[in-house]
Order: structure tokens, then C-alpha cells, then sequence
């Protein structure tokens, strides 16, 4: 886990290196015969590209940018974003949404159990009348018995918490 911002040669670094990874991928799979294989992979890194072209349309650097780097930083999760953002979000919440997003990173990573899959998605919704965001993680953990903070600009709701799986929403907060 990097608790420092990369430098963009890091980034760079590392967007190379996924990249020859998926190529060597789509060449095995090609080598093998595996033609729907092959163009699952690409189909698959193509969606994932797409979804992060369109994190530029929220308009909140820091969350885009937690987004694009959570893979790297931590590595004992897989992580997948979906998003539908038809909007720019209000770009106060930006740094309040990388924080609860960091937060409860955090927290579930030094809890992993080293030996089961980790798999942790996140959707966005954006749109002139909603933003809403779905952490949802999957795997096995130890309990946590820590609480996210509570931050002023936006809410969080819980759909659960458990050892094997923890869903929670990021909404801007109705309140004030």
C-alpha cells in the first residue's frame, strides 16, 4: 500500500506495465487458439479504459485520481469501477469523497485474509440531480470494528458490513 501520491513517472511506470501485461495476455490466449478468449481480454481492458476516460467528467481530481491509482496502491484487492456520469459533480465534495474512499480502503486492507480473492467495485452515478457512489467489496477479512468518519458535505449509508463483504453508498448529504 502507498500512502504517497505517485509521481507521474510512477504512474506512467505502472500504466506501461498493465498494459504489456493485458498485450501478453491477448498474445497467449492468441498463440493458444483461444480466440474468444483473446477477444473477451481485449473487450474487457477496453471497458476498463473507457471508464476511467469518463471519471474526467465528474470534475473531482482527487477522487479521479484515487480511482485510477487504487489498483497499484492497494494490491491485495482487484479493483473494477463502473460508472454512469452524464454530469460534473460539485467539486467541494471531492476531496471528502477520496477521503471516506481512502479511509475504508484502508481499514479492510490491513484486514485481508491473504489467502481469498478480493475483489472491490466501485459505481459512480453522476448526474444533474444525483451523485452517488457504491463501494462494494467482497472477500474475507477480519471484522472491523472501526467507523468511517462523518463528514459534513456527504452522507454514507451502510447496506452491509460484514466479515465477507462491506456495501456503502456516498451521497451529498441533505442536511445544512
Amino acid at each position: 500500500m502507498t500512502e504517497k501520491p505517485f509521481s507521474v513517472n510512477e504512474a506512467l511506470r505502472f500504466a506501461r506495465h498493465d498494459f504489456l501485461n493485458q498485450l501478453q495476455l491477448i498474445k497467449m490466449n492468441i498463440d493458444l487458439a483461444r480466440l474468444e478468449d483473446a477477444k473477451a481480454a481485449i473487450d474487457h481492458y477496453t471497458t476498463e479504459v473507457k471508464a476511467f476516460y469518463e471519471l474526467s467528467k465528474l470534475n473531482l481530481p482527487f477522487t479521479s485520481e484515487w480511482l485510477q491509482t487504487a489498483n497499484w496502491r492497494f494490491p491485495g484487492f482487484q479493483v473494477s469501477i463502473t460508472n454512469t456520469i452524464d454530469s460534473e459533480c460539485n467539486l467541494l465534495f471531492d476531496e471528502q469523497i477520496q477521503h471516506v474512499l481512502e479511509e475504508a480502503t484502508n481499514l479492510l486492507h490491513r484486514q485481508l485474509d491473504p489467502f481469498t480473492e478480493q475483489l472491490l467495485h466501485i459505481h459512480i452515478v453522476c448526474n444533474p440531480t444525483t451523485f452517488k457512489l457504491t463501494f462494494d467489496a467482497s472477500g474475507k477479512w477480519q471484522p472491523i470494528q472501526q467507523e468511517l468518519s462523518k463528514l459534513p458535505q456527504v452522507s454514507l449509508t451502510h447496506e452491509c458490513k460484514t466479515t465477507k463483504n462491506w456495501r456503502f453508498h456516498i451521497e451529498e448529504s441533505k442536511e445544512g
